[in-house]
C-alpha cells in the first residue's frame, strides 16, 4: 500500500472518523500540507466489528500503519498468534479459532524495535458452530478496561431466549435494559474502578452473565453559548438539494475538505474546492471558521482566535479533524486553544455543539447536533445532525442511531463540543 494512501485509510476523523456507511465513494482522503498527522502507528480491527458475533473458525481483518512492523493478538489477556505485517497489502488477515464465549480481542502493534505504538480491542462473542446455543449477554459498551464520563451508558447484546438484562456494579443494581437498549447512569461516585456485571434473564431465571471493570471520571457542564446559534445560522447558508456533494477523494494533495475558501489573518488558509464540494471534519471547520468571522466583526477580535497563530491554525485544524482512532476530535481542539469545552451529559447538549461520533464498526463522523431522536417512552434512542455524506449527496440533515454493534453508534464514543463566547476564552499559550 502507498504511503499516501496508507495515511489517508488511517487518519482517524479524516479516513474512518468521516466515514458515511450509506455512500458508495471510497473512504479515503489524501493529508493537506501543514497537518501533523501521526496514524503510521495505528492499528485496527476491521472485522470482527464490536459487539459482532463470529464462529469458533472466523477471520480478523487488521489494517495497520507503515510504522508498525508486527502485531500481536490476544483473546482474553491470552496470546493467540502474531505475525510481521506485510505493507505491500491493504490489510491482514489471520484465521483464529475459539472456544464459544465472550471475549475481549485485542491487536498490539509494534514497531522494528519491538516497543509497541499502538492496540485496538473489540468486544465480541463466539457462538456455537453446530450444538444449540447456550444463554449469553454481551457488554458491547463499555469496554472493559475503559476510562468513562459521567453519565455512563451501557449496552448489551444476548441470545434470543434472553429477555431483560440487570447492570450491576459493584454489587449495586443501576437499572434493567431489553438488549438493545441504552441504559445511562449517573454514578455518586468518580476516580476509582467499578466492577461491572450483566446479569441475562429469561422470564425472571437469571441464565448468564458478563462483566467487567470500568473507570468513571467527572462529567463537564459548561454553560450556555449564544456562539449556537451563530453556528445554526451560517447552515442555512448551504443548500441542501445536492448542489454541495460529499467528495472524498484518493488522489489530491493540499485540500482539506471546504467547499468554499477559508482566509485568517487576511490570508488564504484552505482553497475550496471548485465545484463546492466538502467531507465531514472539513465541512465542520468552515461552518466553524465562518462562525469565528461573525464573532470577529462582532467582538472587534482584529483577526485573532484566542492568540493562534496563522501556522498554528493547521495544528488547531489537526485536532479538528482527530489525531487517534476513537478520538474526540473538536473537543480536543476546542480545549487545548482554550475556546470551547466537551459536554458529556446528554442533557446538557444543545443544537449547534459540534459532534464527533464512532460506531461499534470503527468508523466514524463529525457534525452539528440538530437534535435527539427518542422512543414513545422519551427515551434517547439516536440524533438528527447537519453535515456532508453520500446518503443525503453531499449537505444535509440525517439521523443516527445508538446500538450494540455495527453501523450503530456507541454511546460512549458520542463526544460534543461547544465553543464558548470570545469572553470566556482562557489561555492556551
Amino acid at each position: 500500500m502507498s504511503t499516501r494512501l496508507l495515511v489517508a485509510l488511517l487518519a482517524a476523523a479524516t479516513a474512518l472518523g468521516c466515514t458515511d456507511t450509506d455512500s458508495k465513494k471510497k473512504p479515503v482522503r489524501a493529508p493537506t500540507p501543514g497537518e501533523d498527522f501521526t496514524h503510521d502507528t495505528t492499528v485496527r480491527i476491521a472485522h470482527p466489528d464490536n459487539g459482532g458475533r463470529v464462529r469458533p473458525t472466523f477471520t480478523m481483518v487488521v489494517e495497520a500503519g507503515e510504522g508498525v512492523d508486527n502485531i500481536e493478538v490476544l483473546a482474553n489477556n491470552v496470546p493467540l498468534t502474531s505475525t510481521v505485517l506485510d505493507h505491500s497489502l491493504e490489510h491482514t488477515e489471520l484465521v483464529l479459532q475459539l472456544d464459544p464465549a465472550n471475549y475481549n480481542l485485542v491487536v498490539d502493534g509494534y514497531d522494528e524495535h519491538g516497543a509497541k505504538v499502538g492496540s485496538h480491542m473489540v468486544t465480541m462473542r463466539v457462538i456455537n458452530d453446530s450444538e444449540p446455543a447456550e444463554p449469553w449477554v454481551l457488554v458491547t459498551s463499555p469496554r472493559d478496561g475503559a476510562t468513562v464520563t459521567n453519565p455512563v451508558s451501557f449496552t448489551v447484546d444476548a441470545a434470543p431466549n434472553v429477555d431483560t438484562v440487570e447492570i450491576l456494579a459493584d454489587d449495586w443494581t443501576l437499572g434493567t435494559m431489553v438488549p438493545g437498549e441504552v441504559l445511562r447512569y449517573e454514578f455518586s461516585g468518580t476516580g476509582f474502578e467499578r466492577n461491572i456485571e450483566a446479569v441475562a434473564y429469561d422470564d425472571g431465571v437469571e441464565v448468564a452473565r458478563d462483566d467487567l471493570v470500568i473507570t468513571v471520571q467527572e462529567s463537564t457542564s459548561p454553560g450556555e453559548s449564544d456562539v449556537n446559534d451563530i453556528i445554526l445560522g451560517h447552515l442555512s447558508e448551504y443548500p441542501t438539494d445536492g448542489s454541495y456533494d460529499y467528495w472524498w477523494p484518493d488522489d489530491s494533495y493540499g485540500w482539506g475538505g471546504n467547499p468554499n475558501d477559508i482566509y485568517y489573518l487576511d490570508d488564504l488558509f484552505a482553497a475550496g474546492d471548485p465545484h463546492q464540494r466538502s467531507y465531514c471534519v472539513g465541512m465542520t471547520f468552515e461552518v466553524f471558521m465562518r462562525t469565528f468571522d461573525t464573532l470577529d466583526a462582532s467582538y472587534d477580535l482584529d483577526g485573532d482566535l484566542n492568540g493562534v497563530s496563522f501556522d498554528e491554525l493547521y495544528d488547531f485544524r489537526t485536532d479538528w479533524y482527530v489525531r487517534d482512532l476513537y478520538g474526540t476530535g473538536i473537543v480536543e481542539a476546542m480545549e487545548n486553544y482554550g475556546i470551547g469545552h466537551h459536554v458529556s451529559d446528554w442533557d446538557d447538549i444543545r443544537p449547534g455543539d459540534i459532534i464527533q461520533f464512532w460506531r461499534h464498526s470503527g468508523s466514524g463522523h463529525n457534525a452539528i447536533f440538530i437534535g435527539w431522536e427518542t422512543n414513545t417512552g422519551g427515551d434517547i434512542t439516536g440524533f438528527t445532525y447537519w453535515s456532508t455524506q453520500g446518503s443525503t449527496d453531499g449537505v444535509g440533515y440525517n439521523d443516527e442511531y445508538f446500538g450494540t454493534s455495527g453501523s450503530r453508534v456507541d454511546p460512549n464514543f458520542f463526544f460534543a463540543g461547544r465553543v464558548a463566547p470570545p469572553e470566556d476564552w482562557t489561555p492556551w499559550w
